[in-house]
């Protein structure tokens, strides 16, 4: 026969196993609705590189040059390590806000690798060095522009001579107006000019 003592001990283990089993249900139960805050883990899977850190790199490329596609290589200009690391949390958007269209363009490529170019008016300093013949705007004289003959008056005058267009042969008159007489040095171009003066 069980004396009061067993009952009393009996219904106490009960509540107990009563009491946890209700605890066990309710963690469990906010842990799978996503109630309880849990430490995210990263998901890490041998298949999968680890993303690589953002890096900067600086350019300048001169707007002449990119729209005649002269094959201009942009040159590198040296970061700023206060500079990127403000920029290194702020997203595309926020970046093309900071450097706007056109003096400025952006892009990242695959490997977190962000290019923030200048783009600068005019032609590079190679071809800032070229020079070639074309007509004045009354379209009277022979003048000179900056850079080759594909820019046509883009590149600027360098000077306009007195030398008249219609001194030129149909032949002359035909290859100046397909850009071909082009000069890297100021001897050459002067050269030319003494010769045409003399038609």
């Amino acid at each position: 026969m069980e004396t009061p003592y067993k009952k009393t001990f009996y219904l106490a283990m009960a509540c107990v196993l009563f009491v946890c089993s209700a605890a066990m249900g309710f963690l469990l139960n906010e842990v799978y609705e996503n109630h309880y805050n849990l430490p995210e883990q990263p998901i890490v899977s041998a298949d999968i590189e680890p993303q690589k850190p953002r890096s900067f790199q600086w350019e300048e490329r001169h707007e002449l040059c990119e729209r005649y596609q002269l094959d201009c290589e942009a040159i590198s200009q040296p970061g700023d390590a206060a500079t990127e690391a403000m920029l290194l949390e702020l997203s595309l958007s926020e970046l093309l806000n900071r450097y706007p269209i056109p003096e400025w363009s952006i892009t990242e490529d695959d490997d977190n690798v962000v290019t923030i170019c200048r783009n600068v008016r005019g032609l590079c300093e190679k071809h800032q060095k070229m020079y070639h013949l074309g007509i004045n705007e009354s379209g009277q004289y022979l003048a000179v522009y900056f850079g080759p003959g594909t820019v046509g008056t883009d590149g600027g005058a360098f000077l306009v001579t007195d030398v008249p267009v219609d001194r030129l042969s149909a032949e002359q008159r035909m290859e100046l107006d397909a850009g071909a007489y082009e000069y890297t040095s100021q001897d050459d171009l002067i050269a030319m000019l003494d010769n045409l003066s003399e038609l």
